[in-house]
């Protein structure tokens, strides 16, 4: 595997000072573009994906263009319409800067070619890394999800796929510290900040504080600190006590004594996610139960019905329990859970080794674990 180095990066970043201005253009064309089309500009909610309009032009002589002032730096689509239908989506990180884009067409599989804002390039240098690292895992990936191939075979392939996946982290933390105070370096903190190691951490934020201080998710990571802080892989875990399904008082400290490994698992039964990594939770219980691995569900229902339906339709044979709060849910409220499935991994000392454990990397690092 070639070394890439960050040099690189800055062949592809045209090497401009960008003036301060206090509005944006951008004229657009594209191969599938009639006179006559619509072009939207949209924000995209990234939860539900619902569409809001912020803006359109008309496609004139080929041409469409938008002017218009963004504070700041935030994500936005563009989106042309024909036949009652939106055909295509081009993302545009848009700040107060000029914009010449030229789309292509959707079968070309061409990328647009975007020019002008800082922080646009630099969100393109950006998913170069991240499609380079992307391309390195393919082949380990594909293995992974291939029915045909043997549970072991699949978790060695795993195993390299989370070992490029540090190596992808260690490049993309460098690229924002090396790029700050730049707008877009916040937005990589709020992607990255919970994958980051703790000694990641500490220096982004010690970063952030001199050089980047008004940084909006800067500020709202700095907010829950106190929260993140207290269960953060390396601390020590923190005790609370809940209802198990015969109404019986549990703490999870009950369990954790009791074995050499405990996954807190997070869950809920009209969690779809959920259910589609429970098969990965249940091999690596069956697994390594019998080593001294115990998991203890903390489901996130509302209902008592629905969430003892969701442990027989699940098939979980591990103690569960849950206070019926759904998402103020004293456990999750404690370990900072914001969505579902959610873990925490806990050793007989009572330490936090790992947290959000998924598929196969979660029966991989408890087997490391129990070795």
């Amino acid at each position: 595997m070639k070394k890439f180095h960050l040099s690189i990066l800055f062949f592809l970043l045209p090497l401009v000072t960008f003036a301060q201005q206090n509005n944006f253009t951008i004229k657009g064309t594209g191969e599938t573009l009639s006179d006559g089309d619509t072009i939207y500009l949209c924000d995209i909610n990234q939860l539900s994906f619902a569409v809001q309009r912020l803006d359109s032009a008309i496609v004139r002589n080929g041409v469409y263009r938008f002017t218009g002032s963004a504070p700041g730096c935030k994500m936005r689509y563009i989106l042309p319409f024909k036949n009652g239908n939106y055909v295509s989506v081009l993302a545009i990180l848009l700040e107060n800067a000029d914009y010449t884009i030229h789309s292509y067409d959707a079968y070309n599989r061409k990328e647009p070619d975007v020019q002008g804002g800082e922080n646009h390039q630099l969100y393109k240098a950006y998913k170069y890394i991240q499609k380079k690292w992307s391309e390195e895992m393919v082949p380990f990936g594909s293995i992974t999800r291939d029915p045909t191939k043997a549970l072991e075979e699949k978790l060695q392939a795993q195993q390299k796929v989370d070992s490029l996946m540090v190596l992808q982290r260690e490049e993309e933390f460098q690229f924002m510290m090396d790029h700050l105070p730049a707008l877009f370096t916040d937005m990589i903190l709020s992607y990255n900040y919970s994958s980051f190691t703790s000694d990641q951490k500490e220096k982004a934020l010690a970063a952030f504080k001199e050089k980047y201080p008004e940084g909006a998710n800067y500020k709202r990571i700095l907010s829950q600190q106190t929260v993140t802080d207290a269960t953060e892989i390396g601390k020590m875990y923190t005790d609370f006590t809940m209802p198990d399904p015969d109404g019986k008082s549990v703490s999870i400290s009950e369990v954790i004594k009791k074995n050499k490994l405990t996954l807190v698992d997070f869950w809920a039964s009209w969690c779809v996610p959920c259910r589609q990594e429970m098969p990965n939770v249940v091999e690596a219980y069956n697994r390594y139960h019998a080593k001294g691995f115990e998991i203890v569900g903390v489901s996130l229902d509302s209902n008592r019905e629905a969430w003892l339906k969701g442990i027989k339709s699940f098939q979980m044979p591990w103690p569960q329990m849950s206070d019926l709060k759904g998402w103020k849910s004293e456990g999750a409220q404690l370990y900072n859970v914001k969505g579902i499935p959610a873990n925490v991994l806990i050793n007989n000392k009572g330490e936090i080794v790992a947290r959000d454990l998924r598929g196969l990397t979660l029966i991989n690092r408890v087997g490391e674990l129990l070795k």
